[in-house]
């Protein structure tokens, strides 16, 4: 039982230390992947490409307000969550 205890508390010790920022690119990846992938009923293959391209949308926008402002880390962040979704998408 320890063993699980100490797992749990270096996962929420690890989760506490991301950044709040790349946790809400993380969901909002997630969040537009389940859209298509519930809503609209795309294929699984789609789910990814459309958070991939919601996070190049959002980080040409901030490009273009405040040049310099581009994050391959958001990016990355963002098509994560998508990743995530797409994941589960195949599983079910």
């Amino acid at each position: 039982m320890e063993t699980m205890k100490a797992i749990y508390d270096k996962l929420v010790t690890w989760i506490e230390n991301i950044p709040h920022d790349k946790l809400l690119h993380f969901i909002a990846g997630g969040v537009i992947a389940s859209f298509f992938a519930i809503v609209i009923g795309a294929t699984a293959e789609y789910c990814v490409l459309f958070s991939a391209i919601a996070g190049c949308i959002k980080e040409a926008v901030d490009e273009w307000r405040k040049p310099g402002a581009w994050s391959y880390a958001d990016l990355l962040a963002t098509i994560l969550g998508g990743l995530v979704i797409q994941i589960e998408v195949w599983i079910a």
